[in-house]
């Protein structure tokens, strides 16, 4: 009995090890990049009503770095609003000591991407100021194409008429995967055991 059992428990942990190994990738990821290609703002004015547009132009987000101004992207008028979009630790209301650099992490088909850090420098008619217009992001996640889909919402205080805006970006992203060393164990653990009872079966 003592026999048969060691070598069904090395079997099973070569074949959970490999099943970790096989799905690792797509379940858990850190994102270092998002590829822009679309997105949308919408800015409520309360009683002057919202003002909204989307993004025509590509850009990119890096993580764990600040962009100034314009690496993102080129600047975006919505509704006779000009949005200069960038990252940066500078301090804001709520925020004084600044915000870290942007992250990202996937799992499955979901993303969720820390913007606190993202800043526009926005002038038109009804507003000319620099916000913090970041949150923590959230949303969908492709695993085949790695295409993403991700929106946030920020409420402001302070700034004359302005209450909330609400956020979005599309686009793909570039991911590097996460290391699984629990799966690594249980591999080599299941090889070990197959090596063993090979000798005693020869």
């Amino acid at each position: 009995m003592k026999k048969i059992f060691i070598p069904m428990l090395s079997v099973c942990a070569l074949l959970l090890g490999a099943g970790l190994f096989g799905t690792g990738q797509s379940q858990a990821a850190t994102v270092t990049q998002l590829d822009i290609t679309g997105g949308s703002i919408s800015l409520n004015f309360g009683l002057l009503g919202s003002v909204t547009g989307n993004f025509t132009q590509n850009g990119q987000l890096v993580m764990g770095q600040y962009q100034p101004l314009p690496n993102i992207f080129p600047p975006v008028t919505v509704a006779g609003h000009t949005f200069s979009i960038f990252t940066s630790n500078q301090s804001f209301p709520g925020n004084p000591g600044g915000a870290p650099a942007p992250t990202g992490t996937t799992s499955g088909s979901t993303m969720t991407v820390d913007l606190t850090s993202l800043f526009a420098g926005v002038a038109g008619p009804l507003l000319n100021s620099t916000l913090n217009i970041g949150e923590p992001a959230s949303g969908t996640f492709n695993t085949g194409t790695n295409s993403f889909n991700i929106s946030w919402t920020q409420l402001f205080t302070g700034v004359p008429f302005l209450s909330s805006g609400t956020f979005s970006l599309q686009g793909t992203a570039q991911v590097a995967a996460v290391p699984l060393p629990a799966a690594a164990l249980l591999f080599v653990s299941g090889l070990s055991g197959i090596a063993w009872l090979r000798r005693r079966m020869t």
